[in-house]
This record gives C-alpha cells, sequence and structure tokens, in this order.
C-alpha cells in the first residue's frame, strides 16, 4: 500500500469515527436531556379583582393556536404533508420562522384579535418563551403586557434538547406551551399529562397536556376553564385515542361533583364529519366544499355512527362558518390549500351555549381573508352557567 492511499484510508476513518462518536453524543445527549414535566401545579399571575363567576351571567371564551408566531400566509412547515388536487403528496419546506419581524408581525396580530373581540377567557397554544425556530421573542410576555387586568397561566408542553433538523433550517432548541388568561380570578391551576409516543419519536414531540384553571362560582361550585392540545402526526390515532381517555376520566370526575367545564383547544381531530350536529358533512361531501384527500395526521372525532368519544354529559361546540386550521404542506390560497375545524369547545351539561362562531382573521402578509396570523383561525363560545 503506497503512502498516499495509506493517508487517505488514515483520514477517512478518522473522519467516519468523527461522525460516528458525534452522532453516539448527540443521541446521549438528547435521552439525558429528556423529561416529562408530569401533573403538577402551575403558579398563577393574579391581576384580575374579579373574584367570581356567576351564574346566568354570559362569559366569552376564545381559543386560539398561533403557531409560535412562524405560519404567516406564505408558510409551509416542513412536517406538513398533504395531496394536490391529483393525490399526488405534497410537503411543506422550513422549521423556523422566516424572519424575527415575522414572529412580532404574526404575534401582534393574534393579540390585536383577540383584544379586539373583548373575551373573558382566552386559551392560546403553541406560545413561544425562548426558541430557536420563533428567533427567541416571548411571546408569553408579549401576551401579559396586552392583559394587564387578567389572571395568567402559562403550562410548558414543548421543552426540548437542540434539535438539527431539518439540516437547511434546523429546529433548534424549544419552550414552548399553554398560556389561559382569565377576567376572573384562578383559584388554581394544574398541569394535566397526556400519554405520548413511547419510540424515539417522543424526543422530539411536545410534552402533551392539558392545563385545569379553576375559578370559584357565586354558587359554591368551581368552573374548570380547560386548555389543551392533542398530538398530531399520530400515525393511526393510538395515541390521541389514549390522550381522549384521559381527558375523558378527568372530566367523569368533574361531572359526578357537579361542577361546571369548559374546554377548548387544538383537538387535532376534525369536529364537524359525522358530527350529529352537522349532517350534511360526510367523507363524500366535505365541509367548505373540500376536494382534496384528507392529510394523513387528520383524524375524525366522531364515527361512523356520528357518536363522539366524550363521556356522558359532555357536547362538542364547532362551528362551520369558517374553518379553524389549514394544512401547511403549501402556502395559504383559499379554495386550493386544505382546511378543516380542529379548534373548538367541549362543555358539560350545566352550561348553556349562547352563541358560537369561527373568528376569520384578516390583513396577512399575502393579503387574503383567514389565517393572517398562524395555521389556525380562533373558535369563540359565549355561555352561560346555570
Amino acid at each position: 500500500m503506497n503512502k498516499i492511499l495509506k493517508r487517505i484510508l488514515i483520514i477517512t476513518g478518522c473522519v467516519v469515527g468523527a461522525l460516528v462518536v458525534g452522532a453516539g453524543g448527540y443521541v446521549l445527549y438528547v435521552v439525558l436531556s429528556y423529561n416529562r414535566l408530569g401533573n403538577t401545579d402551575l403558579s398563577v399571575d393574579r391581576k384580575s379583582s374579579v373574584e367570581k363567576a356567576e351564574v346566568g351571567q354570559t362569559y366569552k371564551a376564545i381559543s386560539y393556536n398561533i403557531g409560535f408566531g412562524a405560519y404567516s400566509q406564505d408558510y409551509t412547515f416542513f412536517m406538513d404533508t398533504g395531496y394536490d388536487e391529483e393525490g399526488k403528496p405534497t410537503c411543506g419546506k422550513y422549521s423556523t420562522a422566516r424572519s424575527k419581524e415575522a414572529v412580532l408581525f404574526n404575534t401582534n396580530g393574534a393579540i390585536k384579535t383577540m383584544v379586539d373581540n373583548n373575551p373573558d377567557f382566552v386559551l392560546f397554544q403553541e406560545v413561544d418563551t425562548n426558541s430557536t425556530r420563533s428567533k427567541h421573542i416571548n411571546q408569553d410576555t408579549m401576551i401579559q403586557e396586552k392583559f394587564t387586568t387578567f389572571d395568567h397561566v402559562h403550562c410548558v408542553n414543548f421543552h426540548t434538547a437542540f434539535l438539527p433538523y431539518p439540516i437547511t433550517d434546523m429546529h433548534g432548541t424549544v419552550n414552548a406551551g399553554l398560556t389561559t388568561i382569565s377576567r376572573i380570578q384562578v383559584q388554581k391551576a394544574e398541569r394535566k399529562e397526556y400519554t405520548v409516543s413511547t419510540g424515539f419519536s417522543k424526543f422530539f414531540d411536545l410534552d402533551r397536556c392539558f392545563a385545569v384553571q379553576e375559578i370559584s362560582v357565586n354558587n359554591g361550585k368551581t368552573l374548570y376553564i380547560i386548555n389543551s392540545h392533542m398530538s398530531a402526526y399520530d400515525e393511526g390515532g393510538t395515541i390521541r385515542q389514549k390522550q381522549v381517555e384521559e381527558f375523558n376520566a378527568f372530566l367523569k370526575a368533574a361531572h359526578d361533583a357537579g361542577h361546571y367545564v369548559v374546554a377548548g383547544g387544538d383537538w387535532n381531530h376534525d369536529l364537524l364529519l359525522n358530527n350529529p350536529d352537522f349532517p350534511q358533512y360526510t367523507k363524500d361531501n366535505k365541509p367548505f366544499g373540500e376536494k382534496k384527500k384528507t392529510p394523513d395526521w387528520l383524524n375524525q372525532y366522531f364515527n361512523e355512527e356520528h357518536k363522539s368519544p366524550l363521556t356522558e354529559g359532555y357536547s362538542v361546540v364547532a362551528s362551520d362558518n369558517t374553518p379553524t386550521c389549514r394544512n401547511n404542506d403549501i402556502e395559504w390560497e383559499p379554495g386550493k390549500t386544505f382546511t378543516c375545524v380542529v379548534d373548538g369547545f367541549i362543555v358539560s351539561d350545566n352550561v348553556s351555549v349562547i352563541s358560537h362562531a369561527n373568528i376569520q382573521t384578516k390583513q396577512g402578509n399575502k393579503g387574503y381573508d383567514g389565517f393572517a396570523f398562524a395555521d389556525h383561525d380562533p373558535a369563540m363560545l359565549e355561555f352561560q352557567l346555570n
């Protein structure tokens, strides 16, 4: 073996060895960094002077997944897959926000939309506090600065080691969660853990949970305001089925005790298809005139017999005036991008629904109506306690 070939082999071996050691070290770093937060009490930032909710008073709750401020109308996400008009697979591109300016534009637009709608409760999902993907902008602080007379609760549900994928736009580190604001004092708040995948994918998924805010009512009962974000990218829906069962266990206990429940969030299930309140929507007649094949990540909430998996004493409140979620395999373009309703509310039978609707945001960066500041639009509910 000549000296040049020997040198090449040595260098090649060193490079391969370094890559193997580096990869092993990264895997060890991810494994050692991983921990689930579990069930725990949450701190309440007390700013409200209103001590109790009142029976017969009308309240407004809004649920809004703000997508860590990245989802301008021209944004696509690398994990979102779908299908074009011919049924061919499509996939998004980006992992992080396009710019700091985009995050600020979207976050400020989302917050202003909430302020303009004068809510009593807002349930935000995908709120970043210090993340690579949102240019380290603290969206939770921005929310608090606009709701200075509301109680505030932040519940972490995404905390990761550095994620070096995709190579062209690394997701980096993430610190994010659910933010709930309340015009009425929150007496206690808790984080309730959902089951997540036990495979290697758990290192890159959210630490799924729901946040429970307890509010005193003037008749001695408790109003539970719940903020939930169930799993997406769950092949076959097995994890989400377990999450529904866990959520049901909490709902049953609250109902058995005679308390009130209003739960909102991003359920990552289609809330309209086979919904008995909307008998016109079937697999052959999808909401919003949708013709495209349904993306693989979207599961149905109601089965073919038009039944929900909810425990007795609860109902789903969903609206069909406008979609609440767009797929991110392509940019937002009305009539071309796949849309659905995955955001809405679950209420106990001692809560009267006064009105409900989805809120179509406007003045996004492409000029279209809808999804102006996120890949979701807000869901609104007006209700009374009986």
